[in-house]
């Protein structure tokens, strides 16, 4: 039977009921009904949204279940892009068939020059300008130029001054090319440096060098995707392979790179994971979300549940299975399954099913008469309702004021009675 009937019959009854108290005369009687009538339509509207359709379950529980897209399946990954192999780059430079380190802002550079009296050795720091000064030489272009480009230049410029000079230029301290090291690189006591952090290029550097010389890779580290950021541009390098001879090649390191080294995915054991998710829903004792590791059967939910209450249509509950647009209702036989231990009817629920135990006629009927109750009680004893909520602190039923002085009398089963 359908709710509104229910409610319906739940309003006629307490309509006689009135009448029988004597409430049902003039005025109050008009107040009944308004009251009555009032509460069976609110009740009507709110329970239109969960009526049952024709296959016995709310329409509200199908959007608990999984939204199947149409979208068309993803594409296949494309395969990262090649980190470009250099010839040079700004921390080198091919001379003659050998790199020589480009020098840059914040170099300490170290000339040598032989003389009749020994040699003379003058360290000097590029500035921002990029150029030096050396003896009696002004504006030496040395940013962006090698050493043996520098060593020529002042070279040629003291011949001027001195008879066959003999210069040597070399970098005393590198502090203009540097690198980001991050991730999974192992700390070793005793090297100058060594763990994730900055590192200064002095040259031609590879990747698996600069990683070797500071100390290698933790225990943790996943070398067959690391990751290189360059020219605002993420690479991915298999350095398993490199270091296994199974194809790949080395990339040398450029000024600003960032290495990223990340740490083995951890997996989890199959026993750790959880296999099934189901609602149970309806009439049962605790309705909600169950998780579960293992395959749960219906019963199993349903136990996890609270179990039914006796309101509950046993005989008609239902699983509903698949996704919201094309769902799926089973019905089972909850009452036979236990009643008779029909083992068959001990269905395995699958992740994301719905299970939806409904109530019985007479518990939809006992469930829509006891909202009424509170409504007759208050218009059969007012007095009673007066000083039982307002002692209590809710006041919503105090039917009038009490003479001036007169305590409010505690309610017990004894004045109960006695009224």
């Amino acid at each position: 039977m359908p709710d509104f009937l229910l409610r319906l019959c739940c309003a006629m009854m307490l309509i006689i009921s009135s009448d029988l108290f004597g409430l049902g005369k003039g005025r109050m009687k008009k107040t009944v009904v308004a009251i009555l009538l009032l509460g069976f339509l609110t009740g009507c509207a709110a329970s239109s949204n969960d009526a049952e359709n024709e296959k016995g379950v709310p329409s509200s529980f199908f959007t608990l279940l999984p939204k199947k897209t149409d979208e068309p399946p993803l594409e296949p990954e494309t395969p990262p892009e090649m980190v470009p192999t250099l010839e040079q780059n700004s921390a080198f430079r091919e001379i003659s068939g050998f790199p020589d380190y480009v020098i840059g802002v914040g170099d300490i550079l170290s000339i040598t020059q032989l003389k009749a009296a020994g040699q003379e050795t003058v360290n000097v720091k590029v500035p921002l300008s990029g150029k030096i000064s050396y003896s009696f030489l002004d504006d030496i272009q040395a940013s962006e130029r090698t050493t043996t480009e520098v060593d020529e230049t002042i070279t040629r410029q003291l011949e001027a001054y001195v008879k066959k000079p003999r210069v040597e230029v070399s970098v005393s301290e590198f502090n203009s090319k540097k690198v980001f090291l991050l991730g999974e690189i192992a700390r070793i006591e005793g090297l100058p440096q060594s763990g994730a952090g900055v590192y200064t290029l002095k040259g031609k550097t590879s990747l698996l060098t600069m990683l070797i010389s500071i100390g290698g890779q933790t225990s943790k580290a996943d070398l067959s995707r690391v990751e290189l950021t360059r020219g605002g541009k993420i690479y991915y390098l298999n350095l398993n392979k490199i270091l296994q001879g199974a194809g790949g090649e080395d990339i040398f390191l450029e000024h600003g790179d960032r290495v990223v080294i990340a740490e083995l995915p951890i997996f989890k054991k199959e026993e750790d994971f959880i296999k099934n998710r189901v609602y149970v829903l309806g009439d049962v004792h605790n309705p909600g979300l169950y998780e579960s590791k293992t395959d749960v059967t219906i019963l199993e939910a349903v136990t996890r549940a609270g179990g039914a209450n006796l309101s509950a249509a046993r005989s008609r509950v239902r699983i509903v299975r698949g996704s919201s647009k094309n769902p799926e209702v089973i019905p089972i036989d909850l009452k036979r399954l236990i009643d008779n231990s029909d083992l068959s009817l001990n269905v395995s629920l699958q992740d994301g099913d719905v299970v939806y135990v409904p109530t019985s006629f007479l518990g939809k009927f006992s469930n829509s008469f006891a909202l009424t109750i509170p409504i007759l009680q208050a218009l059969t004893y007012p007095a009673i309702y007066r000083d039982l909520y307002t002692t209590s602190g809710i006041g919503v039923f105090d039917t009038g004021a009490r003479p001036t002085g007169q305590k409010q009398q505690e309610v017990t089963s004894q004045t109960l009675l006695g009224r």
